[in-house]
């Protein structure tokens, strides 16, 4: 039986090696995203223009490589790989699941549902695995570089990487990605024919 003080110290560890990296990302995504949405409020248009740049970056960046803050933060605080992979994961997906809520506005939930599966969330997922991988990879040589005996290449994180890599490359070079398009529209069409969604009359 877990004593009520093993419980504590368990989800204390928890907390710190799972929930802040998670968090720490998510508030820097959460924040840049809002910064972003309300600077067309300012008056000056250079400063305007400043600041949406600026914020708008820092949220391109954060969902597209902030893995590579997650994943190392859990690594050397003690998280095991189910729960690195689980955190790098969650706010790309919470950036997928903002983006297709908002599509309910005009279309319908299943319609919105499918929308996870449109190409920048595609490409989005192979990145994020090739950037776990690598940050495993680089997270390994650190601790050698330490004097710890440990592989730094490691097969599965180099697999990883050179498929990921490889899938995210040929997407785009597939046209420039217009045909992932042509299939995601395709797909659409298959199962929702034209189209159900609700579309308002001027």
């Amino acid at each position: 039986m877990i004593r009520p003080d093993e419980t504590t110290v368990e989800m204390s560890g928890f907390r710190r090696r799972f929930v802040a990296p998670v968090f720490t990302l998510f508030c820097v995504m959460t924040l840049s995203w809002v910064v972003y949405n309300l600077a067309w409020q300012l008056e000056s248009e250079g400063l305007h223009r400043l600041v949406a740049s600026v914020s708008g970056t820092l949220l391109f960046l954060s969902v597209a490589l902030g893995t590579f803050i997650v994943y190392p933060m859990a690594y050397f605080r003690g998280a095991s790989l189910r729960e690195r992979i689980l955190a790098s994961l969650i706010n790309p997906f919470l950036w997928a699941t903002k983006e297709c809520i908002r599509l309910c506005v005009s279309f319908s939930v299943l319609e919105s549902i499918y929308y996870y599966l449109n190409p920048l969330n595609i490409w989005l997922a192979f990145g994020v695995a090739a950037e776990m991988a690598l940050a495993e990879i680089l997270c390994r040589e650190r601790r050698r570089r330490r004097g710890e005996d440990i592989r730094v290449l490691h097969p599965a994180a180099v697999a990883v990487f050179v498929v990921s890599l490889f899938l995210v490359i040929s997407l785009y070079a597939w046209g420039e990605g217009e045909n992932v398009y042509v299939y995601f529209l395709e797909g659409y069409r298959a199962l929702f024919g034209p189209g159900v969604g609700v579309h308002v009359t001027p």
